[in-house]
């Protein structure tokens, strides 16, 4: 089975926030960034703009710290699963999430997070970033025993 991640580099983004609106668009039919998966967040200190998504956590404390089970990890691909029909609300995945990638949808009540676009040939957010600043890359694991560092 094909592993894939979406990486970032905050070098490269602009602040533009088409990722936000693509990813809202996408999901909820609305061009409301704070309706978007993918956020970006500024940091403090150094004054960059970075995109917080869902870097799929080898251990992810969203998945332990959801006491609806609306969040599990997808074996064989790691990807996080999300049952929005389970979530209810409590934002306890919000707070764990040592990423910032797990929005809350005050709308909705319910979290909003990456499902990495089920189903798409390539997610939303890359095919908005006209900067390359996200992009796809295929995981290739190397196999145990196989001797290569």
């Amino acid at each position: 089975m094909k592993k894939w991640r979406i990486y970032t580099n905050h070098e490269l983004c602009s602040g533009c926030r088409a990722c936000s609106v693509a990813c809202a668009i996408s999901h909820n039919g609305v061009a409301d960034p704070a309706r978007g998966a993918i956020q970006i967040l500024r940091n403090a200190f150094s004054g960059y703009e970075f995109q917080a998504i869902c870097r799929l956590c080898e251990e992810p404390e969203c998945v332990a710290a959801c006491m609806a089970a609306a969040l599990s990890k997808e074996p064989g691909t790691g990807r996080i699963l999300f049952d929005e029909d389970r979530c209810v609300g409590c934002w306890m995945c919000v707070m764990v999430c040592p990423h910032h990638a797990i929005v809350r949808d005050i709308k909705s009540g319910k979290a909003i997070r990456c499902d990495q676009c089920e189903g798409r040939e390539l997610p939303a957010c890359i095919a908005a970033c006209s900067t390359g600043a996200i992009q796809c890359v295929e995981i290739v694991e190397d196999p145990v025993g196989s001797g290569k560092d």
